[in-house]
């Protein structure tokens, strides 16, 4: 499932944004559309999961991922992402993480960016699992310490570690 292969301590693309915006004295213009950011961050975020060996086809879970996305935005609030799908191109149950130090707009129910990404996807056959670790996803991160943890972690193990009960 989540493994320190499938962790990112720092999401390139919003990064590359903020440099951007610097180059540029602060023009908007020059960046991508909020829609296009969410997806290149999608894209990134399936290129966190492929070391999984779970992946069957990266191009086409993308696709399914950024589907999703676009009928309802998978921002939970509180700083955190959770772009999900259960596609017949995932071989097992995946989750990844990762986040950024240049949070995201998400269209967050709570209005707050992004910071923290969580990818999910799994074969649309393995409902219990995937359920079962959607709740506890969403029960531990209730809690906002656990939250802060996450952005204060210093590696993939840490990482891990706070994550243990999933």
């Amino acid at each position: 499932m989540l493994n320190i292969e499938t962790i990112r301590l720092e999401l390139e693309r919003p990064r590359e944004w903020c440099e951007l915006l610097d180059e540029n004295e602060g023009d908007e213009t020059v960046l991508p559309t909020k829609e296009k950011m969410r997806e290149l961050i999608i894209e990134e975020l399936v290129e966190v999961i492929c070391p999984s060996g779970n992946v069957q086809h990266q191009r086409k879970i993308l696709i399914d991922l950024i589907n999703r996305e676009r009928k309802a935005s998978t921002a939970l609030g509180h700083g955190i992402a959770v772009p999900h799908v259960r596609t017949i191109h995932a071989r097992d149950l995946t989750m990844g993480f990762a986040r950024t130090s240049h949070p995201v707009d998400w269209d967050s129910p709570d209005g707050e960016p992004v910071d923290l990404f969580f990818i999910m996807v799994s074969p649309p056959y393995d409902d219990r699992i995937y359920t079962k670790i959607w709740s506890k996803l969403a029960e531990v991160l209730s809690f906002e310490d656990t939250r802060q943890r996450l952005r204060d972690a210093s590696d993939p193990g840490e990482v891990l570690r706070i994550l243990k009960d999933i």
